[in-house]
C-alpha cells in the first residue's frame, strides 16, 4: 500500500514537469524566428509540437519558418556558390564549407518532418508537403566538394611549407616553414609527410635565447632581491613557447655596458641567437597600510513566537587597508651582436582596497550587515609582490609570443 502511494505521488509531480517540455523549444524556436534563422526555428518548433500537438503559439511558428525555409536555404547557398566555386584558393573552403552544412541542415529538417504527429491544426492544409523536398542528392554532391576542397587547400599550403623549407637559410625561415606546414595540417591531420617536416622545421627553427643577467640590467637602488625574484619568474614561460631554448648566461660572460659586447662576449654568445633585456625603471611593491579604525557595536533583537525576545550582539573595530604597487619596464630583444630587433614597455599597476570588520571573539556575525565582511581574525597583509609578479607574467607572456 505504501509503495503504491509512493508511486502515485511520484507521477502526481512529474506530470506538471513533463507538461512543460514544450515550452523550452517554443522560447527556442521564437528567438530562432525573430534571428531569421528558420531552420532552427522549424526544428524548435517541430520538437515543441511533438510534446503539444495543439498548442497554437507553436504551430504558428512553425507555418512561418516552414514556408520561408526552402527559399531561405536556396538563396544562401547561391550567395555562397559565388564565392566557393569553382575553386580558387584556400579561402574557396570556408563558403563551401557553409554550402554542405546548410545542405544537411535541410536534410535533417525535411527527415524532422516525417516524424510529425498527424491531426495537426494548420491554416495551410498542404503546407507540409508543397515545402518537403530531397536533398540528400545536393547535400551529398556538397560533400564530396568540400572534400575535394580540403584536399586542395592542404596541397597549397604542404607545397608553399616545402618551397620555404627547402630554400630556408635561417631560424626564422625554418619557423615560417613550420608555421605553413601547421596549416596544411590543420585541413588534414596526417597529410602526406606533414607531421615529419614540421618535427624538423622545429629543431631547426628553434631560437637559443639567453637573459642579461640582473646586475647588468637596473640601476635602480632598492629592492633588487624582489627584482631578481621577479625576473626569475619568468624564465618558465619560455616553456610554453615552441620556438625558444632558454640558455642561462649570467655567469658566462660579463658586459661592461648594456648592449655593447667585447670579442670575448661574442666568441662565448656564438650558439646564442637573440638575448633578453630587462631595464627596471620603477618597481615598488608597497605593504598594506590601515587607512581607518572605527569602533562599532549593535545589537539585534527578533521577537519570538511565545513573545520572549532573542538578543545577538557584536562589537570590534572597522577597518579600510590599501596597498599599491608598480612595476615598469622597458623589455629589449637583441641579437648577439647588440643589434636591437624588438623593444617593449611593461607597466603594472596594483591598487588594493579592502574593508572589513574585525570582531571580538563572542561577537555574533547576525548582529552584523549582511554581504558585510566579518572576521574574528586580523586578514593577512596583501601579497602585493604576487600580484604584481603574476600581472608582469602576464604581459610578459604576451611578449614572448613572438618564439610562438
Amino acid at each position: 500500500m505504501k509503495k503504491s502511494i509512493l508511486v502515485v505521488l511520484i507521477f502526481f509531480f512529474i506530470q506538471p514537469m513533463d507538461a512543460q517540455n514544450f515550452r523550452k523549444p517554443y522560447r527556442e524556436a521564437k528567438r530562432a524566428l525573430k534571428k531569421k534563422d528558420y531552420v532552427t526555428a522549424t526544428l524548435k518548433s517541430i520538437e515543441s509540437i511533438k510534446e503539444k500537438k495543439n498548442f497554437k503559439k507553436s504551430i504558428d511558428i512553425f507555418e512561418n519558418a516552414l514556408s520561408q525555409v526552402n527559399s531561405w536555404g536556396t538563396n544562401y547557398i547561391k550567395s555562397l556558390e559565388v564565392q566557393a566555386i569553382p575553386y580558387k584558393d584556400y579561402r574557396s573552403v570556408v563558403p563551401m564549407e557553409k554550402i554542405f552544412t546548410t545542405y544537411a541542415r535541410l536534410d535533417n529538417l525535411q527527415k524532422k518532418l516525417l516524424g510529425l504527429p498527424a491531426g495537426l491544426s494548420l491554416k495551410k492544409k498542404n503546407i507540409i508537403i508543397e515545402n518537403t523536398k530531397d536533398y540528400k542528392k545536393k547535400k551529398d554532391e556538397a560533400e564530396n566538394l568540400l572534400e575535394a576542397y580540403i584536399k586542395n587547400a592542404a596541397e597549397e599550403f604542404y607545397s608553399n611549407a616545402l618551397k620555404i623549407f627547402n630554400s630556408a637559410t635561417n631560424k626564422y625561415e625554418y619557423r615560417n616553414a613550420y608555421k605553413t606546414f601547421a596549416r596544411a595540417k590543420n585541413y588534414i591531420q596526417d597529410y602526406k609527410e606533414v607531421g615529419a617536416f614540421m618535427d624538423r622545421s622545429l629543431s631547426l627553427g628553434t631560437l637559443n635565447v639567453g637573459y642579461f643577467p640582473l646586475r647588468n640590467f637596473t640601476n635602480t637602488p632598492y629592492n633588487k632581491r624582489a627584482m631578481k625574484d621577479l625576473i626569475n619568474s619568468t624564465i618558465g614561460l619560455f616553456n610554453k613557447h615552441p620556438f625558444a631554448n632558454y640558455s642561462d648566461i649570467s655567469n658566462k660572460i660579463e658586459l661592461r655596458r648594456l648592449g655593447v659586447l667585447g670579442d670575448k662576449g661574442k666568441e662565448q654568445l656564438k650558439d646564442i641567437d637573440e638575448l633578453v633585456k630587462f631595464k627596471f625603471l620603477k618597481y615598488y611593491a608597497g605593504p598594506t597600510v590601515i587607512k581607518s579604525k572605527e569602533y562599532y557595536e549593535n545589537t539585534k533583537e527578533k521577537k519570538k513566537k511565545d513573545g520572549s525576545i532573542k538578543t545577538w550582539f557584536c562589537k570590534g573595530y572597522i577597518y579600510q587597508v590599501a596597498a599599491s604597487g608598480i612595476v615598469e619596464v622597458d623589455l629589449e630583444f637583441l641579437n648577439n651582436n647588440g643589434e636591437v630587433l624588438d623593444n617593449q614597455r611593461i607597466l603594472v599597476n596594483v591598487e588594493h582596497n579592502d574593508k572589513f570588520f574585525l570582531a571580538t571573539e563572542d561577537s555574533d556575525r547576525r548582529a552584523y550587515p549582511l554581504l558585510q565582511k566579518f572576521t574574528r581574525t586580523m586578514p593577512p597583509p596583501f601579497d602585493m609582490v604576487g600580484a604584481l609578479t603574476n600581472r608582469f607574467n602576464s604581459k610578459v607572456n604576451e611578449a614572448f609570443k613572438r618564439y610562438d
